[in-house]
C-alpha cells in the first residue's frame, strides 16, 4: 500500500461536510465480529490467526472491488506506518500495537469503511462518515457484515448474540460513537454537567483514540456502552435521539458566549491563532488545543481569514506520525517534533492574515 495516498487527502473523520458538523465532527459505526472454530485473538495460535486473516482475504477478494477497496497484511508494517493509520482512526491501538501478530487491514480506497482482521475479535468492521450520520453508517455496515457473513461461520449463541473476547461487546457487538466538539460547553462551565447526563444513560464518553484515550482539542467520542439486551438499530436509535440535544447544548454555550463576553471570545481565539503562527516549539497537545480555538472563533464568525478545511487538515497534520510524513522525517530519525511542528504550522498558516 503506499500511504502517500492517504496523506494526499483528508481523514475521513475531517472532511466537514456531513450533516451538523460544526458541532459533530464526524461518525462511526464498528461491529466486532469472531469465527466460529478459532480460539479468540488473544489466545490463538500464530497459525489460526494466519488462517483467519487468508478467510477475510478470500472474501475480500470475492466482495469488493479492487479499484474501491484493498486488502493490506499487516503482519510486518513497521511501527510507525501502523500509527499512521491509527492516527487516520482507521486502527485501534491495539491493532497498531500488535508488531509481528498475522493481522490485516480492508481498506475502503476513500477511507469511508475498513476491516481490521485480528485485533481483539478475529473481525473489526466499521463505517465512518463527516458529521453526525449514524442511521446511515448502520446501513452500510450492515450490508458490509452481511457480505462477510454470507462467506464466514460467526461465533454465534442464541441466548447470548455474537460472542466476542470482551464480554462488553457480546450481544450485537455494535459500538455506534460520534465525534463532538465542546469547546463552548467548556468555557462556560456545563460540560461535566452533561458528560454526567450522558454516563447515566449507559453512555460512554472518549478521547478521539478511543478507550483509554485523553481529550485532545476539545473532541468528545460518545458511544455506547451496552451492547446487550437490544437491537442493533435499538442502539443505534437510541444514540441518534441523545446527540442531537448535546449539538443544541453546544450551540447554545456558543451563543452565550458571543452574549456574555463577545470581547473575551474573540480574545481567546486571536491569540490562539497568534500563537499557532508564531510559536518555535508546540506540543501536539498545545496545538491541538490552540487549532480548537480558531476552530471555535470561525464557527462563531469571529475569524474568518482561515477556512475549516485548512484547519481539518493540520488537526491531521500535528499528529507525530503525519507530522514526519508531511516534512520527509523518516520515523528513525532523531529531531525535536515540538520545532519541527511549530515550523509547519507557521509555515501552513502565513497565507492566512
Amino acid at each position: 500500500m503506499n500511504f502517500n495516498d492517504l496523506l494526499r487527502r483528508r481523514c475521513a473523520w475531517l472532511r466537514d461536510d456531513g450533516p451538523d458538523s460544526d458541532v459533530a465532527i464526524s461518525s462511526r459505526v464498528r461491529l466486532a465480529r469472531n469465527l466460529s472454530g478459532f480460539s479468540f485473538v488473544g489466545r490463538a495460535s500464530d497459525g489460526d490467526l494466519r488462517s483467519v486473516v487468508d478467510a477475510c482475504s478470500r472474501v475480500a477478494e470475492k466482495k469488493f472491488s479492487r479499484d474501491d477497496a484493498e486488502f493490506i497484511d499487516c503482519a510486518d508494517i513497521s511501527t510507525d506506518d501502523a500509527r499512521f493509520l491509527q492516527e487516520r482512526l482507521l486502527v485501534s491501538r491495539e491493532f497498531a500495537e500488535a508488531a509481528g501478530k498475522p493481522r490485516a487491514l480492508l481498506l475502503e480506497k476513500r477511507e469511508n469503511f475498513c476491516a481490521m482482521i485480528n485485533e481483539e475479535d478475529h473481525l473489526r468492521l466499521q463505517a465512518t462518515a463527516s458529521g453526525f450520520a449514524l442511521r446511515e453508517l448502520w446501513k452500510k455496515v450492515d450490508e458490509l457484515d452481511d457480505a462477510f457473513e454470507s462467506e464466514l461461520d460467526y461465533a454465534f449463541d442464541e441466548k447470548l448474540g455474537y460472542l466476542t473476547a470482551c464480554p462488553s461487546n457480546v450481544g450485537t457487538g455494535i459500538r455506534a460513537s460520534v465525534m463532538l466538539h465542546l469547546p463552548a460547553l467548556i468555557e462556560t462551565n456545563e460540560v461535566e454537567k452533561v458528560l454526567r447526563g450522558l454516563q447515566k444513560m449507559n453512555l460512554a464518553v472518549r478521547g478521539i483514540y478511543g478507550e483509554w484515550s485523553r481529550v485532545l482539542g476539545e473532541f468528545f467520542q460518545i458511544s455506547n456502552q451496552a451492547t446487550l439486551g437490544a437491537s442493533e438499530e435499538e442502539i443505534v436509535e437510541q444514540l441518534s435521539e441523545v446527540i442531537p440535544c448535546v449539538i443544541n447544548y453546544e450551540r447554545q454555550a456558543r451563543q452565550t458566549m458571543l452574549e456574555k463576553d463577545r470581547d473575551g471570545a474573540l480574545d481567546r481565539c486571536c491569540r490562539a491563532f497568534a500563537l499557532l503562527k508564531s510559536a518555535r516549539a508546540i506540543t501536539m497537545e498545545e496545538a491541538m488545543a490552540h487549532l480548537s480555538s480558531v476552530r471555535l472563533g470561525v464557527r462563531l464568525r469571529l475569524l474568518d481569514a482561515v477556512p475549516i478545511s485548512a484547519l481539518d487538515e493540520l488537526t491531521a497534520a500535528v499528529q507525530t506520525s503525519h507530522l514526519r510524513r508531511l516534512t520527509g522525517i523518516k520515523a528513525d530519525v532523531e529531531i525535536d517534533e515540538e520545532v519541527l511542528r511549530a515550523e509547519y504550522l507557521r509555515k501552513k498558516l502565513a497565507a492566512y492574515d
